[in-house]
């Protein structure tokens, strides 16, 4: 089978085949389609888009169905996660509430964990994962709302659908897609802190909120020893929610992504320029701090740059991010924090 096979449904091969390369599309056991090479239903690098499949199948899908009750319907479409209840209540979302539809299931403030997966090292490429340093040579921008006072539901309360998520877009423009991000340290700057990140991308078939979190590792991308803080979890936190997905095979040209640290868009947007063009140096001569994870986060900028996408970053109220925040500080209660750095890769998510 081709690689892409495999990868589409969250599963690695054991080894290697003469059929990786193979292009062209593949059929899935569920009848969609995807790209051979990279098991992607739109490929920037293949240059196809097969979510046409996706209309087709639903089509299917209400022809087997045309024949149950019309009030049946109508209860199944309230639990759409595109519907407007359920993106209505997402900003100010707090510990243990609860809205009307398609998230009455649940405290919409709790997240379900995304299926993850650690990628081998050899099987990086695929998806361009290979870690590299930034050289200065393309930045972020802010993202610019209308007024201080618009939220993100507000802005983006678009919905598309990939696979089997649906993610948060633009009102007005479908490719370009919101990630909120966030990071947490118990004990920042007091003896054994423990670091954690999260990013909420996107909505679960159900109307769950799809979530990804982790402890800060005790090493850095490139293998430098780190120490638990929350200024080095935010911007794990970012490095993630830019890692996680190849997000321009989703056919998107803009990732903004929201986060309540001014250190995080501050010092990318801005700083970030300084520091390099002064050899990674603040003005009084002293190494900046976390200079790894900057230059992890910058070489992800040049990447996406590569592949035609931009990066904006858009500084929000706390009070804005609790989903993301409430699972980052729940990510530090794991017992061990990992030794060193882990890919966390969605599949199918």
């Amino acid at each position: 089978m081709p690689l892409g096979w495999y990868l589409a449904q969250g599963l690695i091969p054991l080894t290697p085949s003469s059929s990786d390369d193979e292009e062209g599309p593949c059929e899935l056991p569920d009848g969609r389609l995807v790209c051979g090479p990279h098991g992607l239903v739109t490929c920037g690098k293949c240059c196809v888009d097969y979510s046409f499949m996706d209309d087709v199948l639903s089509q299917d899908r209400e022809d087997e169905d045309e024949d149950e009750d019309e009030d049946e319907d109508e209860d199944e479409d309230s639990d759409h996660p595109g519907s407007d209840i359920a993106a209505s209540n997402l900003d100010l979302a707090t510990e243990g509430s609860n809205t009307t539809g398609s998230n009455s299931r649940r405290p919409i403030s709790q997240p379900v964990s995304v299926e993850t997966a650690q990628m081998p090292a050899d099987l990086h490429d695929v998806f361009g994962h290979v870690l590299r340093r930034g050289t200065g040579r393309a930045f972020p921008t802010k993202f610019n709302p209308p007024s201080t006072s618009v939220t993100p539901s507000e802005l983006f309360s678009g919905r598309k659908r990939h696979m089997l998520v649906t993610r948060y877009t633009f009102r007005n423009d479908a490719g370009k897609v919101l990630i909120r991000t966030d990071g947490a340290c118990v004990d920042n700057g007091q003896p054994n802190p423990k670091a954690g990140w999260a990013f909420w991308h996107g909505l679960d078939p159900s109307g769950k909120l799809l979530v990804a979190s982790g402890r800060l590792e005790k090493k850095g991308p490139f293998g430098d020893d780190s120490i638990q803080t929350s200024n080095r979890a935010e911007l794990r936190a970012i490095i993630a929610a830019l890692r996680f997905r190849y997000w321009p095979g989703e056919g998107f040209h803009t990732l903004v992504i929201a986060t309540d640290s001014e250190y995080a868009v501050e010092g990318s947007t801005k700083y970030a320029k300084t520091w390099v063009k002064n050899g990674w140096t603040t003005r009084t001569g002293v190494g900046v701090k976390n200079r790894d994870l900057w230059e992890a986060l910058l070489g992800e900028i040049e990447r996406y740059k590569d592949e035609g996408m931009a990066v904006e970053f858009w500084r929000i109220p706390r009070e804005w991010n609790t989903v993301a925040d409430a699972a980052a500080k729940e990510a530090t209660a794991e017992v061990d924090a990992p030794n060193g750095w882990r890919e966390v890769l969605g599949f199918n998510c």
